[in-house]
């Protein structure tokens, strides 16, 4: 849409160098010489005035009225401003970018970090229903990706977005499990169970590492048993054995030195 434009007819128009003068010098101080200087070349470019008359009636080369024009023409408010400035007087200031949250799954914890020092969220990694709550509730607000949560639960990306959405419209009784009668783990025996425990007491004493990574890799190689890492950090947490991994090595050394005495 365009607008028509009355020809403004300055001949017809009355100056008075007294006021010019005044406002001249305000605007000056408001704003600096150069970008008055710029404002009212491209003023008389608009007026029609040819381009070495403007550099005449302002005083400057006619290339640098021909600067000024095509610089205002092409990047708009920004160049009326002296461009060694680094933010513009002009135009809104944008808003920095807040740093990302990033969410990280260790074997004894899950900890949500909100890019500022200091603030961290941390959920022990045996609060199951705790850590699902926190973190769909933060994919529905859309502080995570259904991705990044998913990696950390154990979960595909579409189950964590199926459960964020019961979790939206049913509330947290949505994430309980439902299922009635017994409960019986087949992929994870007892015996199963037993080599995990063993795996973590001979790391834990030996001061070896006892990640879910460690003891899964081990339980592979040693008794050829493929148990995901996932699988042993869940069953780990269910027995507790996180908690008493610093303090277990320090028990049976003492037990041990009673018993010799």
């Amino acid at each position: 849409m365009t607008t028509n434009l009355r020809l403004i007819d300055c001949q017809n128009l009355a100056f008075s160098p007294l006021l010019a003068q005044d406002r001249m010098r305000r605007a000056q101080q408001l704003l600096g010489v150069n970008v008055v200087q710029r404002f009212l070349c491209f003023a008389l470019y608009l007026l029609g005035v040819n381009r070495s008359a403007i550099g005449q009636a302002l005083d400057i080369p006619a290339e640098t009225a021909k600067s000024i024009i095509k610089a205002v023409t092409n990047d708009g408010l920004c160049a009326f401003e002296d461009r060694r400035r680094r933010g513009s007087a002009f135009l809104p200031q944008s808003q920095p970018q807040p740093a990302p949250i990033t969410l990280q799954g260790e074997d004894e914890r899950i900890v949500v970090d909100f890019g500022i020092e200091g603030r961290q969220l941390v959920i022990p990694r045996q609060n199951v229903l705790q850590i699902r709550a926190v973190l769909l509730s933060m994919v529905n607000s859309g502080f995570l990706s259904n991705h990044q949560v998913a990696e950390v639960i154990g979960l595909t990306p579409a189950h964590t977005a199926t459960l964020a959405h019961r979790l939206e419209h049913d509330d947290i009784s949505s994430l309980l499990d439902k299922r009635q009668g017994q409960k019986t783990d087949y992929r994870v025996t007892p015996q199963v169970k037993a080599e995990l425990v063993q795996q973590f007491v001979v790391g834990a004493v030996a001061h070896r590492k006892v990640s879910s990574e460690a003891i899964s890799a081990e339980l592979k190689e040693r008794c050829q048993m493929t148990i995901p890492a996932r699988t042993v950090r869940h069953h780990l947490a269910r027995l507790g054995l996180p908690i008493i991994k610093n303090t277990l090595p320090k028990l049976l050394a003492a037990a041990k030195k009673n018993s010799e005495t």
